[in-house]
């Protein structure tokens, strides 16, 4: 009796803790799916906008669309301002910027070799918010933060914005992104410009564009 009382309780402490990793970051499901180390290609025009960047612009002067297949390229969203890409393990990478006087919008797609590595690119973001929540330069204060969304495995939405020297009143310029991991997957939906206050209206686009992608991105072998 005392054996198998010791057993259940093993058990069930075993699945409660499957569970908080699941619903924390999925890792612990994605792995025993036996994603973890697939081939990874992403396919032409796989990117919500990247039909769009493919076509010549109305506006040649005033706006540009660039794609990058570098793999070495900075995240989307840089809180900190890091020379170089603190994540690792990068299996393909795909960005999409579009430009145009005091506005950028920008589509990005990473894969990553493992969901544990996807997992520590979101943390490892998520540390630089909270290591460069408050940047003070010429002048202007800039405060950077995080919350929570319900998209994929796991996503944020995070706001960049500028404000006066004692960070009390918005100034001109910002950021709004959402930033979701599915799978080893890592999909990053950002707009910036001439933003004050802060909104949630500004995130209406990312997070759409951010849960289209975290369905589609299923459709890549071995990712979710």
């Amino acid at each position: 009796m005392t054996t198998d009382r010791a057993r259940t309780t093993i058990r069930l402490a075993a699945a409660g803790t499957l569970l908080t990793t699941a619903l924390t970051s999925g890792t612990a499901l994605a792995e025993a799916g036996g994603t973890e180390g697939a081939a990874a290609r992403i396919p032409k025009n796989f990117l919500l906008h990247e039909p769009q960047a493919r076509r010549p612009v109305r506006h040649p002067g005033e706006e540009e669309w660039t794609i990058s297949d570098r793999p070495g390229g900075h995240l989307g969203v840089n809180p900190c301002g890091l020379r170089r890409p603190a994540d690792r393990d990068r299996a393909a990478m795909r960005t999409v910027d579009y430009r145009a006087p005091e506005h950028h919008s920008g589509e990005q797609l990473v894969i990553y070799r493992s969901t544990a590595a996807a997992h520590g690119a979101v943390a490892g973001l998520l540390g630089q918010v909270g290591r460069c929540a408050r940047v003070t330069s010429e002048g202007t204060v800039t405060k950077t933060w995080a919350a929570p969304v319900r998209i994929g495995d796991h996503a944020v939405r995070i706001t960049v914005q500028s404000y006066d020297a004692e960070g009390v009143s918005p100034a001109i310029g910002g950021q709004r992104a959402v930033v979701v991991r599915k799978g080893r997957a890592v999909a990053i939906y950002s707009l910036a410009g001439e933003y004050g206050r802060v909104r949630a209206s500004d995130f209406t686009r990312q997070l759409k564009d951010a849960g289209r992608m975290a369905a589609k991105v299923c459709s890549l072998r071995g990712v979710c």
